[in-house]
């Protein structure tokens, strides 16, 4: 069976976008948006979400990927955008939910129950309530010693537990590590994640028109982003994140991964969407 790509997200959002007049209801959150674009790559790719209610569900239909519940209620998050130009975006969201102890739990055990050796766990974005001291390095290393593959975009206990842990990528923006480790820039951002990971994991700090910084088996090395016109750069953080996936899967050496998820986060940042979501031939992508 071919491996299957798990994409977590605990907190979705239901968003109420309104640009160039015209008002748009979409369904999100981190690991749902890097979901969707792996599909739209031929990567089988899963969105895994709590049960958020009807109205998430709806708006996730128009994205045709297949979505796991994990069998707890919790609120989607409600997310309203008014984007007045480009680079021009305001947002705002409603307050995260708040999780029990046996909520978390019955995460881990549905985790651990459907994700089989060689699969991906792709968990994304911000968690609802902090869950206790240890769970997330619990629930990696459980899921290591099953052969599953990890990577995590986020900040916080969750970043440094899955450093402790040693997944295989650890990811976040530049604002996000500077939030979890005291740092000042992408390269000491970097290096502060490898001492907590103690070189377990292989890293990547995305900055924005800096491009991004990335540091695997000792080696660091700094990737510029093309330059465009950016119009939206929402959601280009989960593009890069889908681009790694895609990247390593392919057996691409690190190099052509990093290029190629500059690319495409740049594209998905200047909303040429139809250049995102086709692959150009023979690896060329801009």
């Amino acid at each position: 069976m071919t491996a299957r790509v798990w994409c977590w997200t605990p907190n979705p959002v239901l968003e109420t976008k309104f640009t160039e007049g015209r008002r748009i209801v979409s369904a999100g959150g981190k690991g749902h948006n890097v979901a969707r674009q792996l599909r739209q790559w031929g990567v089988p790719a899963l969105s895994v979400v709590p049960k958020v209610g009807k109205g998430w569900r709806r708006a996730a239909r128009k994205d045709g990927l297949p979505i796991r519940e994990i069998p707890i209620r919790s609120a989607a998050r409600m997310g309203w955008a008014l984007v007045e130009g480009p680079g021009e975006r305001s947002d705002f969201f409603s307050q995260d939910p708040q999780w029990k102890k046996s909520n978390w739990d019955c995460c881990a055990r549905f985790l651990r129950r459907k994700i089989q050796n060689r699969d991906w766990l792709v968990v994304a974005g911000s968690v609802p309530s902090r869950p206790r001291k240890g769970w997330w390095r619990r629930l990696f290393l459980a899921l290591k010693n099953q052969g599953v593959r990890i990577v995590v975009d986020g900040k916080g206990q969750l970043l440094r537990e899955a450093l402790e842990a040693g997944v295989e990528w650890a990811k976040g923006n530049l604002a996000e590590v500077q939030e979890t480790v005291p740092c000042k820039g992408g390269g000491r951002g970097l290096a502060a994640l490898r001492e907590i990971s103690q070189g377990r994991s292989s890293l990547m700090v995305t900055m924005g028109s800096h491009g991004l910084a990335l540091g695997q088996h000792g080696r660091a090395f700094h990737v510029a982003a093309p330059r465009i016109r950016c119009w939206d750069a929402t959601g280009s953080g989960d593009v890069v994140t889908a681009a790694l996936i895609y990247g390593i899967r392919k057996g691409w050496e690190i190099e052509k991964v990093a290029g190629f998820a500059v690319w495409a986060g740049a594209e998905n940042a200047a909303r040429r969407s139809e250049g995102v979501s086709r692959l150009k031939r023979r690896g060329v992508f801009a």
